[in-house]
């Protein structure tokens, strides 16, 4: 079993903000493996199972907000049975990266990501996949990151979201069927 939980902030006016990306993800995920979202009974999360070449995959969406993803995950990976350092993986907006460039590594730091400091808290290890998009930093004439992250995107960038929401998709389908060195070498490409 592998776990893929894509951060973000529940509700609908949080649906198309940058912070959201990594809901859209698992939501896209689900969509090309044609799952369906459940309540997770008794569990801290929407989920849909799929199963990507033979391998079956939990994809769950947190009902707790961004900053507050370390109990939850921590929940769901004991649920599941899973080896975190192997078998999760987290999916995060960047604003340090450019708008749609994708980042993956088998573990690091937060990087200021206070959703990941969060389950780094939780699991006490940051030894743990995590795949990063790109929504590029705020220009200095736009508000403060805090505000930023929590608007919805611009028009031209949210035309070109479905091809980046594909290509991580891609990301997450090559970690799943490993190794992750091939995962990584698709996303880290240097023209991607």
């Amino acid at each position: 079993m592998k776990l893929i939980v894509g951060l973000g902030n529940p509700g609908p006016s949080y649906v198309k903000t940058r912070h959201n990306i990594g809901r859209r993800v698992a939501q896209a995920l689900a969509e090309t493996f044609k799952g369906s979202w459940k309540k997770g009974k008794g569990l801290p999360a929407s989920l849909c199972e799929i199963e990507v070449e033979k391998t079956p995959v939990a994809l769950a969406i947190l009902d707790s907000f961004m900053n507050e993803s370390g109990k939850p995950v921590s929940c769901l990976v004991k649920h599941f049975k899973v080896d975190f350092e192997k078998d999760l993986l987290v999916v995060i907006d960047d604003a340090v990266l450019p708008f749609g460039k994708l980042r993956l590594r088998a573990q690091g730091q937060d990087g200021g990501h206070r959703g990941l400091k969060s389950i780094q808290e939780a699991l006490k290890s940051q030894n743990y996949a995590r795949l990063r998009i790109g929504i590029a930093p705020p220009t200095p004439t736009e508000e403060p990151l805090e505000d930023y992250v929590l608007n919805p995107f611009r028009k031209e960038e949210e035309v070109r979201l479905k091809d980046i929401l594909e290509q991580a998709a891609e990301s997450c389908r090559l970690w799943v069927t490993g190794p992750i060195t091939r995962a990584m070498d698709f996303t880290n490409k240097p023209n991607s």
